[in-house]
């Protein structure tokens, strides 16, 4: 297996503790093709299971420690896989980016997961980037708006 320390420094530096599974160990009835990234819980709680393949190449493009996400690309033979990894309110997660966003930061991986309609609805409001994910939007006033609607 790759020396994965240095990914593991990164998922620290955000908080975050991880575990790395050997692909022989996993319960699949098949040869493990690609790489597996889950959410598992313990006595100590929620960590990062990552399952990587024996091809598999990862690398963190983007740290984010102070809002806990980082944005990991998986190489693996000829396929690029991204995933933003990261805590919500209440929870760890992994979520996979679409494989046509062309991400390469934590920022745009969470533009690139909202759908079509609300990344539509946001620049016809005109919000500023900085302020596309925030819980609540700025009125003009400046006064923070309860709504989380962009509509």
């Amino acid at each position: 297996m790759m020396d994965i320390s240095h990914l593991n420094n990164k998922f620290l530096r955000m908080g975050a503790r991880v575990k790395f599974q050997d692909p022989a160990a996993t319960r699949a009835r098949v040869p493990l093709r690609m790489s597996l990234l889950d959410i598992q819980e313990d006595r100590r709680g929620e960590y990062f299971e990552i399952t990587l393949h024996s091809d598999a190449e990862p690398q963190v493009l983007d740290l984010q420690p102070d809002d806990r996400h980082l944005l990991l690309l998986i190489r693996e033979a000829k396929a690029k896989s991204k995933f933003l990894c990261g805590h919500d309110e209440r929870h760890w997660f992994v979520a996979a980016i679409p494989e046509k966003a062309p991400v390469g930061t934590v920022r745009q991986a969470k533009e690139a997961l909202k759908p079509h309609v609300v990344r539509v609805a946001q620049s016809q409001k005109k919000i500023a980037h900085k302020s596309r994910n925030r819980r609540k939007m700025q009125h003009s006033s400046g006064r923070a708006n309860g709504s989380f609607c962009l509509f």
